[in-house]
């Protein structure tokens, strides 16, 4: 199952978070939290400590081995889980956002799956200037193309599709009795992936061989920038 990150919670020792100074401050604190990942990140990963499986981020090693990595980033995920404290915690086991690039860690592995999809990225719009300030700009008579949607319909909208290849591992973990759970399915490019491999893991590779695409409902585009793909919004 696909999980989206967990959402973010000013810090409880923030005086009046909701306020305009407690958000600035929340803000400021979070950006140095990244600034410190960043400086960690780049002195301890990739681990020394583990073994990279393929040419992907992805490190394992038995029960010690993993345990003792994920110690190092005890204190940056401690100060991590004030700004996310669902991250990790039932019914939904949310992860940190991969903005913040801290390795993933996922105990009793039996199977990897890695796979390659096309898939695509979509923002929705209901102005032509907040299109612009976040997809890039177009040519005039796209752009009059696209003013002439909502010329015609005050309640119409845009959609924005940029197209990408997905690269995701599918988890298979045993539980306390041994049997093999559900997959997880994790995107793990950004923040890597620290996986605790059981006896006989196995590791099954279909990068090769990508999915097919998806039949799209939306043809003949507005406009074209070369990286985002306008529509009007069905």
């Amino acid at each position: 199952m696909s999980r989206r990150s967990a959402p973010f919670v000013a810090p409880s020792y923030i005086d009046d978070p909701i306020s305009s100074e407690g958000k600035k401050h929340a803000k400021a604190l979070l950006s140095t939290l990244q600034e410190d990942i960043a400086s960690f990140r780049e002195a301890q990963f990739p681990p020394d400590i583990l073994r990279q499986i393929r040419d992907m981020p992805i490190y394992e090693g038995n029960l010690a081995e993993v345990q003792a990595y994920e110690q190092r980033w005890h204190n940056l995920l401690e100060r991590a889980l004030a700004f996310y404290p669902a991250a990790n915690l039932p019914p939904d086991y949310l992860p940190l956002p991969a903005s913040l690039e801290i390795p993933q860690f996922i105990y009793h592995v039996q199977r990897l799956h890695l796979t390659k999809t096309r898939a695509k990225e979509s923002k929705s719009f209901g102005s032509v200037g907040a299109l612009i300030d976040k997809c890039g700009d177009y040519s005039a008579d796209e752009i009059a193309r696209m003013s002439a949607v909502f010329d015609n319909d005050d309640e119409a909208r845009l959609v924005a599709h940029r197209e990408f290849i997905d690269l995701r591992a599918y988890v298979f973990c045993r539980d306390n009795k041994g049997e093999v759970l559900e997959p997880e399915r994790v995107r793990f490019y950004r923040t890597g992936l620290i996986v605790h491999a059981l006896p006989d893991f196995k590791i099954v590779d279909s990068r090769q061989t990508p999915r097919k695409r998806r039949n799209d409902a939306y043809t003949n585009p507005l406009a074209d920038n070369g990286v985002w793909k306008i529509y009007r919004k069905k």
